[in-house]
């Protein structure tokens, strides 16, 4: 047997069962989204690690921490990136704790519907949790941002029109649907824009303890090509994620 031929093979099986898992979850751990306060300027900062440069540096056995992007910058840029010692310092408490339940009350939950019935069905499992943790609920709707009303080039109704008639129209929604949690306090709101973002933005800019939604059960080419808002909300937030399978 060709010795070359064995030794590519060796390689081969390395990279596939050994290097790639490490490169595939060094990169899903990395590239979310962290607060934390700088270390210069003593104030609070969104930050991102370069993923792919992170996740390659583990693989070799030589982890490396550059910041990506920062809610400082561009003021603060360039910076020393004194911070990559707390992200490190945090990187290694959070792996320490990722098989520890969570053992801290839920005071607030965060729940994302896409006005579809299929999302609904996380409402379920929030009545139940809210109900023994005693939390309260905030029922979300992303919408997509209305264009101006025209008829004949003539303005109907403008972009900002549209935008309070589509709020109302989810707020009474979101309402309805709040008859499905009883006995749990629910709030509700409506957001414009691209869905991940806004709840990753929402969740964190409320103090919610816990984000739970609907997905879907795509896989193979599927879920690589059209990915899932509930996996982008994952790897963009530090806040808990708990997700219940779409329609069910």
């Amino acid at each position: 047997m060709n010795p070359w031929l064995v030794l590519f093979t060796l390689v081969l099986v390395a990279l596939v069962y050994v290097v790639a898992p490490v490169i595939s979850a060094a990169w899903s751990h990395y590239r979310r989204y962290r607060r934390l306060r700088c270390p210069v300027d003593g104030v609070e900062a969104r930050v991102r690690v370069d993923a792919g440069r992170a996740a390659v540096g583990e693989a070799l056995g030589r982890p490396a921490l550059h910041v990506g992007r920062c809610s400082l910058w561009p003021q603060r840029l360039p910076c020393e990136q004194a911070c990559t010692d707390l992200l490190a310092n945090e990187a290694g408490s959070e792996r320490h704790a990722a098989a520890l339940a969570p053992t801290g009350r839920i005071r607030k939950i965060l729940v994302p519907l896409d006005g579809s019935s299929g999302s609904e069905s996380v409402l379920w499992t929030v009545g139940q949790l809210a109900r023994v943790q005693g939390a309260s609920v905030s029922l979300l709707r992303v919408a997509t941002i209305p264009p101006p009303v025209l008829t004949e080039e003539r303005v109907i109704a403008f972009a900002d029109q549209e935008s309070d008639r589509v709020e109302r129209g989810e707020i009474a929604g979101l309402r309805r649907l709040a008859d499905k949690l009883a006995g749990v306090v629910v709030e509700t709101s409506v957001r414009f824009g691209d869905p991940a973002t806004e709840i990753v933005d929402t969740a964190e800019s409320t103090g919610v303890d816990l984000i739970a939604m609907a997905t879907h059960r795509r896989a193979g080419l599927a879920r690589m090509v059209k990915g899932s808002v509930a996996e982008r909300v994952e790897r963009a937030t530090t806040v808990p994620v708990i997700l219940v399978p779409y329609g069910e």
